[in-house]
C-alpha cells in the first residue's frame, strides 16, 4: 500500500482520497481550516442546514450523483420556478424594462442569442464589458445579463471573458442556467465530503496550513505552519487557485501554472442568505438593487420561514451593510418580513481568496489540466483546474479522478 499526501480538504481532495483507496493506496489529508469541505460549507442556521458555499448540482452531473448514491445520501430537487420579477427603478416589475426601452432590450437580447449560438472564438475571448460597449448594449439588457453573470462569470466584467457566460446553452435563454441548479444534497454538501473521507479511511489533519511542499524522485514531503512534517510516496495538491501562492513548491511551478499561482483566479462573487417570512418558494428576481443582481426564494425552512439566496459581485458590495441590504431585499420581495441576513466572506477567506473559478481573459491556458499533471509524483485536483465542469463540484470530482489515476499509474510503475 502506497501513501499519498493530499494538500487540502475540499471535495476534490476527499474524492481523490476515495479514488486512491479504491486503487489500494492510503491518504493523509492536511487541511488549513478546522473543517473539511473547502468551498462546500454547510452549517446549521437556526435549525436548518444551510449552504454557505456551493450547494447545487444538476441531472447532467453524473459523478456527483454517483458519489451521493455510493455514500447513501439523497438529493433534494430545487423548487419549481413559479414567478419572475425584474428589479429596476427601485421596485420589482413583471417586465425587464419600461415600455419605451422594450425595443432596445429585445434587440440586445436577440444579439446575445445569436452570438451565443455562433460560439465564435474571437467573440468568446472578449471581456464582457468590451462586448457590451462594442455593441452599445442598453442598460436594461446589461442588467439582465449581469444578473446571470454573478453566478457564472462571477467577477469583474472588464477582466473576464464573455465566454464564461455566453455559450450555446444561453442561446436558448437564461432558464438553462437556472436548470443547472437542479438539486441539493440531503444533509448538506459538506456532509458529502465528510462521508467520503470516512469511506476512504483517510487520515485527516485539520487547522494546520501547509507552508512547504517538496517532491523528489522517491517521494513527497510536506511541512505545515505548526512545524509538522509529513512524508509519503506521492502528493496531490488541491488548493483553490487563489490560495496556491501560500505554499512554496519545490521544485517550483513553472509556465502557466506558475502564473496562476502568482496571480490566482478572479472569481469574486458574494452569496448572501436571507431568512424571511411571507415569501413563497420558486420566485426568481433579476436586476439590480444595492449590488444585488440575482435573488432566489429557495425553500421553506423547518421554522416556517423562507430561505432566500442572493448573489452580487464583490466590487458592487464590498461591505454588506444590513440596513441597505434589507431595503434591497424588500424591493425584490415586498411581501417579505425579513428576519436575518448571513454570509461567509469567501473573498477575504485566506484559504479560498475568491469564490468559484473565473479565468482572467487571456489566461485561460493557466487553468488547462495539461499544465498541472506532469510525469512526477505530484498531481493537482481542484474545480479551478477541471477538465470539464470547471467551477462546479462536478468539476472537482472530474479533476480528482484524473489526478488519482495519474498517481496510481506512477506508483504502480
Amino acid at each position: 500500500m502506497s501513501h499519498v499526501l493530499i494538500l487540502g480538504g475540499g471535495l476534490a481532495d476527499v474524492a481523490a482520497a476515495l479514488h486512491l483507496a479504491d486503487f489500494g493506496h492510503f491518504a493523509t489529508i492536511v487541511e488549513a481550516k478546522p473543517r473539511l469541505g473547502g468551498r462546500a460549507f454547510s452549517r446549521q442556521w437556526d435549525g436548518d442546514v444551510t449552504e454557505y458555499g456551493g450547494g447545487w448540482l444538476n441531472e447532467t452531473q453524473h459523478r456527483m450523483q454517483a458519489l451521493a448514491r455510493r455514500l447513501g445520501l439523497g438529493l433534494t430537487p430545487r423548487a419549481a420556478l413559479t414567478a419572475r420579477r425584474h428589479l429596476w427603478g427601485g421596485i420589482a416589475h413583471a417586465v425587464p424594462c419600461a415600455p419605451e426601452d422594450a425595443a432596445g432590450y429585445g434587440a440586445a437580447m436577440a444579439l446575445w442569442t445569436a452570438a451565443s449560438a455562433a460560439e465564435d472564438p474571437a467573440t468568446l475571448c472578449l471581456p464582457l464589458a468590451v462586448w457590451f460597449d462594442r455593441h452599445a448594449i442598453p442598460a436594461a439588457a446589461r442588467r439582465e445579463i449581469m444578473a446571470w453573470w454573478t453566478i457564472s462569470g462571477s467577477g469583474n466584467p472588464a477582466r473576464i471573458a464573455v465566454g464564461e457566460l455566453m455559450s450555446a446553452k444561453t442561446a436558448g435563454g437564461f432558464d438553462a442556467k437556472l436548470a443547472e441548479m437542479g438539486y441539493t444534497v440531503a444533509g448538506g454538501m459538506q456532509g458529502l465530503g465528510e462521508a467520503a473521507v470516512r469511506a476512504a479511511g483517510a487520515k485527516v489533519v485539520l487547522s494546520d496550513p501547509a507552508t512547504e511542499h517538496a517532491i523528489t524522485e522517491s517521494g513527497a514531503r510536506l511541512v505545515t505552519a505548526s512545524g509538522q512534517a509529513f512524508c509519503a510516496d506521492a502528493a496531490l495538491g488541491a488548493l483553490p487557485g487563489g490560495a496556491l501562492e501560500q505554499v512554496r513548491f519545490d521544485p517550483p511551478l513553472s509556465g502557466p501554472a506558475a502564473a496562476l499561482r502568482r496571480q490566482g483566479h478572479i472569481g469574486r462573487a458574494v452569496k448572501l442568505l436571507i431568512r424571511a417570512r411571507g415569501v413563497a418558494p420558486g420566485i426568481l428576481v433579476t436586476g439590480y438593487a444595492f449590488g444585488l443582481r440575482y435573488l432566489w426564494s429557495d425553500h421553506i425552512r423547518p421554522d416556517g420561514s423562507t430561505l432566500i439566496v442572493a448573489f452580487a459581485l464583490a466590487q458592487d458590495l464590498p461591505d454588506p451593510e444590513t440596513a441597505p441590504l434589507r431595503r434591497a431585499v424588500q424591493q425584490a420581495f415586498p411581501e417579505a418580513q425579513i428576519e436575518a441576513i448571513d454570509w461567509h466572506d469567501w473573498c477575504a477567506d485566506p484559504f479560498a481568496r475568491g469564490t468559484w473559478v473565473a479565468q482572467r481573459a487571456g489566461m485561460e491556458a493557466a487553468h488547462d489540466p495539461v499544465h498541472w499533471t506532469g510525469p512526477g509524483r505530484i498531481a493537482f485536483a481542484t474545480s479551478d483546474l477541471a477538465p470539464d465542469a470547471a467551477g462546479w463540484f462536478e468539476g472537482a470530482l472530474a479533476s480528482a479522478e484524473h489526478a488519482a489515476r495519474h498517481l496510481h499509474s506512477v506508483l504502480k510503475a
